[in-house]
């Protein structure tokens, strides 16, 4: 980089004599070579708060601005798109997060076993079957006349139930990867999305998240609390990819965060909220598209209009600026990979952009 060129060598991975990686990324370097994984650096939008609270919603909704009455963009892409299956939608853990929100159903699980109904096989069966009575039997079978809310609960647990009988049979067997995963708790929720892959019910989407990134004091570098963080992710996204094998042509996974860090170190050895951030990508319509634009043989690695470095090239002379709206990413996931053509209802308000990071 133009501001710390001095330490780029010592530091990071190179990527393409430019661009490099953080060390503990060193799991997917070979992914970066293959074309499977691309960068999409200095992404964000203009009115970027720097509020955790505000920015989660911008970024899980799609939209900017009053959010407090929006539904996730993930569950729009559900609402407005025909699926294969009852579970569409998952994500590994406690709650549903904001970016699944609405009307169409959508799984939280903290793992495939837990779903799983107690007592043995026998036991289980009669358990669903009570709950089957009490919440599914029609209203006018039931005599217990309480209106539309009485009709949509018995919706919704018609549906809960159906997926854990799915569920049920996923589980029946131990699951075996393809490879090992590290002992990470990243690690541990795409296994399970791995597991819901193979098993081919129809799964679109899935969901997993990883805290501890607001490192505002002792962030360390090479090594300490964030290269922790990013070690997890290399780790855990390199055993995802070796587990799927051949089944991650038909996937890409993404990050997202809801704004990066500020350019220069703080008075307590961390950094503050920033502006614009990286997104990883990573799957078969990446590699796809790094086919297509690359140059001599060799894969795009870094997708980056980039900014610069220098002080009179941050914004608000702190920030990395952004060049590239977080919209476009995702309205290409939306579009191009999941082939859903009403972008504008799953992310309104915006004037999308063609990026060409993933082919379909």
């Amino acid at each position: 980089s133009e501001r710390y060129g001095a330490n780029y060598a010592v530091l990071c991975l190179d990527l393409d004599g430019f661009f490099g990686l953080h060390p503990k990324l060193g799991p997917m370097m070979t992914h970066f070579a293959s074309g499977l994984a691309v960068a999409a650096h200095a992404v964000g939008y203009a009115k970027n708060t720097r509020s955790h609270f505000e920015e989660q919603d911008t970024w899980e909704t799609g939209i900017i601005g009053n959010t407090v009455h929006s539904d996730g963009w993930l569950n729009r892409h559900l609402m407005t798109s025909d699926g294969d299956g009852i579970i569409r939608a998952v994500t590994i853990g406690d709650a549903l997060p904001r970016i699944l929100h609405g009307k169409a159903s959508a799984f939280a699980v903290r793992g495939l076993d837990d779903l799983v109904l107690p007592g043995g096989k026998a036991g289980a069966e009669r358990i669903a079957a009570a709950l089957e009575h009490a919440y599914c039997t029609p209203r006018t079978q039931r005599g217990d006349l309480k209106g539309e809310a009485t009709e949509l609960l018995s919706q919704s647990a018609r549906t809960t139930l159906e997926g854990m009988k799915v569920l049920r049979e996923i589980t029946k067997d131990k699951y075996e990867p393809a490879v090992p995963y590290p002992k990470s708790d990243l690690a541990g929720k795409l296994m399970q999305v791995a597991r819901l892959v193979k098993s081919n019910v129809g799964l679109e989407v899935a969901e997993v998240d990883l805290g501890g990134w607001d490192t505002h004091n002792n962030q360390g570098s090479a090594t300490g609390a964030q290269a922790n963080l990013i070690g997890q992710v290399g780790e855990a996204l390199a055993a995802f990819a070796g587990d799927l094998g051949d089944k991650m042509d038909d996937v890409v996974l993404v990050t997202m965060t809801d704004f990066g860090r500020t350019a220069a170190e703080n008075g307590t050895a961390g950094t503050d909220h920033g502006w614009a951030n990286c997104m990883l990508l990573m799957g078969g319509g990446v590699q796809r598209a790094n086919k297509v634009a690359t140059s001599a043989g060799k894969p795009r690695k870094v997708y980056a209009n980039w900014p610069g470095l220098a002080e009179d090239q941050l914004h608000q002379k702190r920030d990395l600026l952004h060049t590239t709206d977080f919209r476009d990413v995702l309205g290409e996931l939306v579009a191009t990979h999941l082939g859903n053509p009403n972008i504008q209802r799953v992310l309104p308000q915006h004037d999308f952009k063609s990026l060409g990071l993933v082919t379909a």
